[in-house]
């Protein structure tokens, strides 16, 4: 890898916990074009549990740890896991993600980011088809706070759902601008649909 992580996660959900045999998974994402891989691996492909999109983990064939993978919501990046660089100076991680999985005696830092736990009371709206609602309760939460990229991203999903084409492309803006690793997901994400036709959806997500 060269340069720095566009993003430093952990990640509690039950096939993390899993695939590392321990109580939650931590990973750095890169651009693929600053990643370069030598050597040899083999592949596992899980497909996931919410959206079914494959997820492709690439494990070293001798010890069996994994090295580095990929994600169907988000091209063009590549996660490895904090594990592989052996490095206890590593930065931290930014974003906690799959809290409800989190294993009760496992603290997160007070500067890590936790969406759900700011989206989960609009899940209810959002999975109800409230668009309008769910994106005028996430607007309010936003104001008390202002850079959480989870917050920003689904508030935007429900606007694009709600046919308010100005006020998701500005939030998306900023929570591309809080975690540039969002483009990947947003130019395959169904519920950015609308925005499709826009240039400045296409600009944001890197399309021409």
């Amino acid at each position: 890898m060269s340069g720095e992580p566009i993003r430093i996660s952990v990640c509690h959900c039950l096939a993390c916990q899993r695939r590392t045999g321990t109580a939650f998974g931590v990973q750095a994402r890169f651009p693929a074009d600053r990643v370069r891989v030598t050597g040899r691996f083999r592949d596992h492909v899980r497909h996931s549990d919410e959206s079914g999109e494959a997820r492709t983990f690439h494990f070293y064939p001798d010890c069996g740890s994994t090295v580095f993978y990929e994600t169907g919501h988000a091209p063009g990046v590549i996660a490895v896991p904090v594990g592989a660089f052996a490095d206890p100076a590593f930065p931290p991680p930014r974003v906690s993600v799959f809290e409800s999985r989190r294993h009760p005696w496992v603290a997160m830092p007070g500067a890590v980011e936790r969406p759900e736990l700011l989206w989960e009371p609009l899940r209810p709206l959002y999975e109800a088809g409230a668009y309008a609602e769910a994106a005028d309760r996430g607007r309010a939460l936003l104001e008390a706070h202002p850079d959480a990229g989870g917050l920003l991203y689904n508030v935007a999903c429900c606007e694009s759902l709600a046919g308010r084409t100005a006020d998701a492309l500005e939030h998306l803006r900023r929570a591309i601008e809080r975690a540039d690793d969002v483009r990947g997901l947003a130019a395959g994400d169904s519920d950015l649909a609308p925005l499709r036709a826009e240039p400045a959806f296409r600009e944001l997500v890197g399309e021409r």
